[in-house]
Formats: C-alpha cells, sequence, structure tokens
C-alpha cells in the first residue's frame, strides 16, 4: 500500500492474512459446534401438535430489536437456544428471562388455542441477547432454521453508522433498509416496506449468515437492518424500527402480530422498549 493512501478500516475485507489464518486453525473445529435448541416439550405439543411450524419467524439480533420483541404482549416463552461459548452464569430465574441476561428465548404469538390458530397464522419471536461469533454464525443459523418450518422467516439487525455506505446521516435521522432473497422478492414484488440497502454497505455476523441460509436454499427471508450511532440504538429509532416491522408483519399475513405494534397498544410496546434500553420518552434525538 502506498504510504498516502488511508486504509479503509471500516469497510470488512475478504483477505485474511497468513499469521491469522494460522492463530485460528486451534480453535477452527469448535467454530462447527451447532447451538442447541432446548423446547418446553409439554407447551410445544399443545400449541403445534402437527410439529413446529409459523407463518413468519423473527429473529431479533441487535439490542434495540430485542427491546421490541420483550415489549410484545402476549407472546409465551417456549424454548431457548443455547450456544457454545457463551456462559449461563449470571441468569436470572423466572419465568421469562430478563432483558439483560445473556440468553436467546423463543416465544410464539398467537392464539393460546392450538384449534384456533393454524401454523400459518402463527408468528414466532426469537431474541438472541447473546452475540454470536461471526465463525460460529453459520452453525448456529443452520441448527436455529432447522428446527422450525417457517413461511418467512424476518431478521432484525443493525450496522454502526461508520459502515453505512449511502445517503443519509445516521446523527439526524433514522435509517432503516431491507435485504431480501430472491423467494421473498418474488412472493411479494411490489415496493418493500423499506428502502433496499444501498450497494457498498456490507452487512455480516449473524444476519448476514441468516439470510445466506435462507437464499440458498431458496426460502423467503427479509433482513430488517438499521443504522445505529450507538449500540444501543435511539428512542426515535425504536419507533421508526417498530413501525417498519409492522409493515413487514403485515404484507406476509401476520396482521396480529403488526397489530401489537402498531395498533393501539403499538404505543406501549415502543415505551416498554425505550425504557429497557434506557432511552428517554422523547421522539427525537439528534447527536451534534
Amino acid at each position: 500500500m502506498d504510504i498516502f493512501e488511508q486504509a479503509d478500516v471500516f469497510t470488512p475485507s475478504r483477505a485474511v492474512l497468513q499469521e491469522e489464518e494460522e492463530a485460528a486453525a486451534p480453535s477452527a473445529s469448535g467454530n462447527l459446534r451447532p447451538a442447541v435448541c432446548v423446547w418446553n416439550k409439554s407447551r410445544v405439543r399443545e400449541l403445534f401438535p402437527e410439529g413446529l411450524a409459523c407463518g413468519v419467524l423473527v429473529i431479533a439480533t441487535c439490542p434495540t430489536s430485542c427491546a421490541l420483541v420483550h415489549g410484545i404482549p402476549g407472546k409465551q416463552l417456549i424454548g431457548s437456544v443455547l450456544a457454545p461459548g457463551v456462559s449461563l452464569a449470571g441468569i436470572s430465574l423466572g419465568p421469562e428471562p430478563l432483558p439483560s441476561d445473556r440468553v436467546c428465548a423463543v416465544y410464539t404469538l398467537g392464539s393460546s388455542s392450538s384449534s384456533s390458530s393454524s401454523g400459518s397464522s402463527r408468528v414466532l419471536l426469537v431474541a438472541c441477547q447473546y452475540e454470536v461469533a461471526r465463525e460460529r454464525a453459520v452453525a448456529w443459523s443452520r441448527a436455529v432454521l432447522g428446527q422450525v418450518a417457517a413461511g418467512h422467516v424476518l431478521v432484525l439487525g443493525a450496522i454502526p453508522a461508520e459502515q453505512f455506505r449511502g445517503q443519509g446521516d445516521a446523527s439526524q435521522e433514522e435509517l432503516l433498509f431491507l435485504l431480501r432473497t430472491r423467494a421473498a422478492a418474488q412472493a411479494l414484488p411490489g415496493r418493500p416496506a423499506a428502502p433496499l440497502l444501498p450497494t457498498g454497505t456490507v452487512v455480516g455476523g449473524l444476519p448476514a449468515a441468516l439470510l445466506s441460509h435462507c437464499q440458498v436454499r431458496d426460502k423467503s427471508a427479509e433482513l430488517l437492518v438499521a443504522v445505529e450511532m450507538v449500540l444501543e440504538g435511539r428512542a426515535a429509532l425504536v419507533e421508526a424500527m417498530a413501525a417498519a416491522l409492522a409493515a413487514v408483519l403485515r404484507a406476509r399475513g401476520a396482521g396480529q402480530a403488526a397489530e401489537a405494534l402498531a395498533g393501539a397498544g403499538g404505543g406501549a410496546v415502543v415505551a416498554a422498549a425505550r425504557a429497557t434500553l434506557g432511552l428517554g420518552p422523547g421522539t427525537c434525538d439528534v447527536y451534534v
């Protein structure tokens, strides 16, 4: 590299240095260990007598989206996802995990009666509150998506503002974009619920692994990604993500879940999410 050429430290590189490869070799086999899905078998048999299936599977992978999932009323805890390398020390014992616990909880949203709610009308919510290493993301995705027969997968993620390569300023406005698989675009060829992610912006880690898993298997999936100035998001971004999430759910036939986010009780969901993140009630905040 020319000494006068400034290196781009924000855009991920596909190049792997030899010393990095040698350092990663001893732990490479451990990255293939799959996550373990632990289910409440009695509740799953009651709610899903024909097998674990849903119309929409929502997977929250960032603090803002996890806070939204925790604020949705009427959900039932049916299981959790245990990942290799994630310690269970310090996790609270209770009917539901706390937002501060490093766990991945799986909820069902729909009628409590299996006879009145078919699999196609149900929504499963996954709130991943621990960080999945990039090297383990593929194995984690394969383990979780292999457990559920979902008509559509919706992944909620975030990228730091430094990695965004498009128009707009995350410090002045809420930036939400969509990535979707070929099957998702063919199923709903109309205007997407959010603008498509600008060319040149790279999404990696667990969100990318989940979307790639669905793409190569020709499954319908979308990734709703927020551009964040800080990891915990902003108060206005919570409301914007809730509205975008509701629009995607409504377009995919999950009207009940969309109503919980954007209907009469939507304000309570957003308020609960803000409280979880420690954000104020204001609708606008600007970084200067």
